[in-house]
């Protein structure tokens, strides 16, 4: 039975090329790479670039629920318009 020797490496000593991949948004082959380097396993590997990504990683905003140009305004606009349906349609189911 063969011991492997364990592998140590921190986020700061990731290597520059793998730094790289990883600002191009290029994770999978990141990770690929840090593993050829260092002889990680893939669970380790996929950890420290995730860490490192959250610094040198493309910045993609989150898609927002509410769009920046619905306001107040139109909600109140739409409650007014559904509450003239309701009434309408109140007044002349009961006519």
């Amino acid at each position: 039975m063969t011991m492997q020797k364990e592998v140590v490496i921190t986020d700061r000593q990731i290597p520059a090329d793998v730094i790289r991949a990883i600002a191009d948004g290029r994770k999978i082959e990141a990770i690929k790479m840090l593993r050829e380097a260092t002889g990680l396993g893939l669970a380790n590997a996929k950890v420290l670039v995730d860490r490192a990504s959250r610094v040198h990683g493309l910045n993609k905003p989150m898609p927002s629920a509410v769009t920046e140009d619905a306001g107040t305004g139109k909600l109140l606009v739409s409650l007014v318009a559904v509450m003239v349906m309701a009434v309408a349609y109140f007044f002349y189911i009961d006519v």
